[in-house]
């Protein structure tokens, strides 16, 4: 957190020397200094518990100018730490690394240069949040197998306890085309997952919560597209995909149609609403220029 801009005084300025600034010992906060990571004549760069922070020179008109400096940077720090904060467990080397990249980028900008220390930062920023970015989307993909697993093996079980799942049914439909449906559309949620991960779009500050959330969403998706598809096709709005109609038995060759399109439901986010949107356009255009039933058109 940075403190605001305040003119030094030469007693402020001599309260804390730099060279009383050492490993081991206490800064001028009281917060004891794990490492002196840039060390110039004019200030230091050190880090604490708390984080990376900087010592000013004992001039107090150089100080002054290099607290400005340092405030300067603040947009870009408040990014770095945060993204350092995601990557401080299991990751200790690369960690090491880059706060060494950003005590760099602090030192060019109390050196004077605070344009090219913005632009350090910023391009550290990057590489952390593109690492960031592929250790979240290998979490997304993990977290969708274990969804896909959990839905594939809770159907099973489900189908294992009834006595005969092929002719059981529930609200009006065959149990065992729902779990087909159901399995099929999650994994062709996982398949449509797999493809496009490398160009998944992942927010490197979102929490284990949200990328949870949204990976058993995805698998949740395919499962209800699915199965919204199959109602369809049951009630022969769009019965020739499958090459059979609401009255036909579950042979072989039909479970296996069905499996492909409740796949294919499960991998296009838009097949499903892209289907009701056209059945709600076409019903709703007959519903409002069929006459009603039992009248019959006035003669004019």
């Amino acid at each position: 957190r940075l403190a605001p801009v305040q003119p030094a005084s030469p007693a402020s300025a001599d309260a804390f020397p730099l060279s009383s600034l050492k490993i081991g010992a206490p800064d001028k906060r009281g917060r004891t200094v794990t490492d002196i990571l840039w060390a110039v004549q004019d200030f230091k760069i050190y880090k604490t518990d708390k984080g990376i922070s900087p010592q000013f020179s004992d001039d107090p008109e150089q100080a002054r100018q290099q607290r400005q400096d340092y405030m300067a940077l603040g947009p870009e720090l408040a990014d770095l730490n945060q993204q350092i904060n995601l990557l401080k467990t299991g990751w200790g080397r690369m960690l090491a690394y880059y706060e060494r990249e950003t005590s760099r980028g602090i030192a060019q900008a109390l050196s004077g240069q605070p344009d090219e220390g913005r632009t350090t930062l910023a391009d550290l920023s990057a590489r952390i949040s593109k690492r960031l970015s592929n250790i979240l989307r290998v979490l997304y993909f993990s977290i969708c197998v274990v969804a896909t697993l959990e839905i594939a093996g809770g159907l099973a079980i489900y189908t294992k306890t009834m006595t005969a799942p092929e002719t059981e049914t529930l609200l009006g439909l065959n149990v065992f085309e729902l779990c087909v449906a159901a399995v099929m559309g999650c994994l062709g949620a996982l398949l449509s997952t797999a493809i496009g991960l490398r160009s998944l779009a992942i927010d490197p500050a979102a929490t284990l919560t949200i990328n949870i959330t949204y990976a058993v969403q995805r698998m949740l998706v395919g499962v209800l597209g699915a199965v919204v598809l199959h109602i369809s096709l049951k009630s022969g709005i769009v019965s020739n995909l499958l090459g059979t109609t609401a009255s036909a038995p579950m042979e072989t060759d039909t479970t296996y149609k069905l499996a492909f399109v409740s796949l294919l439901a499960g991998f296009s986010e838009r097949l499903v609403p892209n289907l009701l949107d056209r059945a709600a356009e076409t019903y709703g255009k007959e519903g409002t220029t069929a006459p009603p039933s039992g009248t019959t058109p006035s003669a004019s």
